[in-house]
């Protein structure tokens, strides 16, 4: 049990600080910063109430399906919801949608709370199969079994736009295991009593916590309130496939009216799969095309393009937010952005704004907050 507490101790640590840096780089205006806040604090909180039951004698692992465990688990689960929502498709998530989605689940754990002091106390797995029959335990088995499974694909049907969401199409299917996985093992620790299962359920929270903070607080952009306008093209960077080129190879001159007409480019979720499969060949002779045009590969075209639009719109003195620039081009990433702006310019965003605008009569036009 001392193992368990010492696990216990990290998860209050844990959840409070990352609450806590949440709350201090918190921007005005968006909520997906303080619904991950109040996830944390309230998991540190649900945390901190096991380490002191198991400090006076009553803890939890040993017991099966304990009511204020089933019922702690569901609320929890719920709130983890509420910051990918937010991600997803920033305002979606209004209070009438909030009432049709989480009213169920609540209900539940209303229901589930009322009942406590009528509820058998279950030691053993056996002992659910012999009381099965009784409401009490059919009913906690059925909010394992049923509704945390239901809640744990939610996300898979929250509208989705990649122009205008913040997160890559692959980051709601990676979110959605991780909180899969963490159902999973509190299901088996609900399930079975089992020591084991509740530290590998609390450093499975720990592990989503910190890369879900790090991620918020240092990765992703803010989704941009309107996306900055195309402007006349400049000539820093090649993008254009030369004429002979195109009559060359057909694939080419597909693949350049996609890239130049359609700017494809911009889909932060395109791959090379993706791109292949729009211009109706294989990656193998695509990846030779893109070659064949003068790019290394097909990530050399696909940020050539974005970097590109990004030093347009620098150079157009408009004054924009470098993040809403980074953002409307495709970047989803401040690590990719960086780099692949450092690549083909040489300098960092801040040092080729600050260059352009000691040589522009009006002075600079970006306010740069990225690299903050």
């Amino acid at each position: 049990m001392s193992g368990l507490k010492i696990i216990l101790s990290w998860g209050v640590c844990v959840f409070f600080l990352c609450g806590v840096l949440l709350w201090l780089r918190r921007h005005e205006g968006d909520r997906s910063r303080r619904y991950l806040c109040y996830t944390w604090f309230v998991a540190s909180l649900a945390f901190l109430t096991r380490l002191v039951a198991v400090e006076l004698g009553r803890p939890i692992a040993g017991r099966i399906l304990p009511v204020e465990n089933i019922s702690g688990g569901l609320l929890s689960l719920l709130m983890l919801y509420l910051y990918p929502m937010e991600a997803i498709n920033a305002g979606w998530l209004t209070w009438k949608r909030a009432l049709r989605l989480f009213l169920p689940g609540m209900l539940v754990v209303v229901a589930v709370l009322a009942g406590r002091p009528y509820f058998r106390e279950l030691e053993s797995f056996q002992e659910v199969w012999v009381y099965i029959g009784e409401f009490n335990v059919w009913l906690r088995v059925g909010v394992m079994l049923v509704v945390i499974p239901l809640y744990s694909v939610l996300l898979l049907f929250i509208p989705y736009n990649s122009m205008k969401s913040r997160v890559y199409n692959r980051w709601i299917l990676v979110y959605t295991i991780k909180i899969q996985l963490i159902g999973v093992l509190f299901m088996l620790f609900i399930l079975t009593g089992s020591s084991l299962f509740s530290s590998l359920h609390i450093l499975a929270g720990i592990v989503v916590a910190v890369s879900a903070t790090y991620q918020e607080v240092f990765i992703r952009f803010k989704a941009p309130h309107k996306i900055p306008e195309s402007v006349l093209p400049v000539e820093t960077l090649r993008t254009e496939v030369p004429e002979e080129v195109r009559e060359g190879n057909p694939l080419i001159g597909r693949l350049a009216v996609l890239m130049d007409e359609e700017q494809v480019w911009r889909n932060p979720d395109l791959t090379l799969p993706s791109l292949a499969l729009l211009l109706h060949t294989n990656r193998s002779y695509l990846s030779r095309a893109i070659q064949e045009a003068g790019y290394k590969n097909f990530s050399d075209m696909l940020n050539r393009r974005r970097v590109t639009e990004c030093l347009k719109i620098v150079d157009s003195g408009k004054r924009v937010n470098v993040q809403d620039v980074f953002f409307s081009v495709g970047f989803r990433s401040r690590e990719t952005a960086l780099r692949s702006f450092k690549k083909y310019t040489g300098v960092s965003p801040t040092d080729y704004i600050c260059a352009r605008a000691s040589s522009m009569a009006a002075g600079g036009g970006f306010i740069d907050d990225l690299e903050q």
